[in-house]
């Protein structure tokens, strides 16, 4: 717990560099529990008080990230919150960078749609209003140029650059529902990921159409099965991760075989909470 968190911002602002040294470097030396009062007070700071406080909080993550994350996934929950795990994963993956910018980009297009939803008279006006807007208005879509590249696989990387992978773009959709108050769900087709809203199914990656059930029957034909209902029936939270996870990993061991291990370790660690879970 951070003790007088107005005197350490006002600390942090000092212009003495021998008191700004000494309290980053006592800042530095606290640990994953403290980690999340850090983030906090940084989303209270601003000025020259965040530029340090990011520094100090990118020391961390840099220092203890792997095995903050590995505890993370060790500990959630089958419907833990998966915007939470996405963050957490981003800054562990890029360590010392500032995302309130992207959440507040999150915020205020929940704000946007839940104004324009009030014009919005039945269901299907109501997710297709969420679809025009991230679709149309703001362009979220599928990055085939770049497909294999892992920072489509990170929440604030598709954020702003408005493009990435099925299951990321669909967790765009989901997030931005949930602040606009629409259910919308995400559905793990064998090779595919796309989102639900009742009986409805849209694909995120191709522009937020809209697709029936023989069209996801063809998906699943791809791999070399047979659609069933189970496969249409939304993902918890702790499935999500661990297929994002679990693309990370495919890219990584060929190409980064470090990063390829931690993320393996990470699978591992969440998959025993799976296997802990009263049955």
């Amino acid at each position: 717990m951070i003790r007088q968190p107005d005197a350490v911002l006002r600390l942090l602002g000092d212009d003495d560099p021998t008191t700004l040294a000494l309290v980053k470097s006592q800042l530095a030396q606290k640990g994953a529990d403290d980690l999340e009062d850090l983030r906090a007070l940084l989303a209270a700071a601003d000025g020259a008080a965040a530029a340090h406080l990011r520094e100090v909080v990118g020391q961390i993550e840099a220092r203890d990230g792997e095995r903050i994350f590995g505890d993370f996934c060790a500990r959630f929950e089958e419907h833990g919150d998966i915007e939470n795990a996405a963050w957490r994963l981003a800054a562990t993956l890029m360590p010392g960078e500032d995302y309130t910018s992207d959440q507040r980009l999150l915020d205020a297009w929940g704000v946007e749609v839940t104004h324009r939803l009030r014009k919005a008279a039945t269901a299907n006006d109501r997710i297709e209003t969420l679809v025009e807007f991230l679709a149309e208005d703001l362009r979220f879509q599928g990055n085939t140029d770049d497909y294999h590249n892992i920072n489509n696989s990170l929440l604030p990387e598709v954020i702003e650059t408005r493009a990435g992978i099925p299951i990321t773009l669909s967790l765009v959709y989901m997030l931005v529902g949930k602040r606009a108050g629409l259910t919308v769900e995400g559905v793990g087709l064998p090779g595919h990921f796309i989102i639900r809203h009742g009986e409805n199914f849209f694909d995120p990656f191709h522009a937020g159409q809209r697709i029936g059930l023989e069209q996801c029957r063809a998906v699943v034909a791809r791999c070399g099965l047979a659609l069933t209902r189970h496969h249409l029936l939304p993902v918890t939270p702790r499935q999500m991760l661990a297929r994002i996870l679990r693309n990370i990993h495919a890219l990584a061991e060929h190409s980064d075989e470090p990063l390829a291990a931690k993320i393996a370790a990470w699978i591992t660690s969440l998959e025993s909470r799976r296997q802990e879970a009263p049955k």
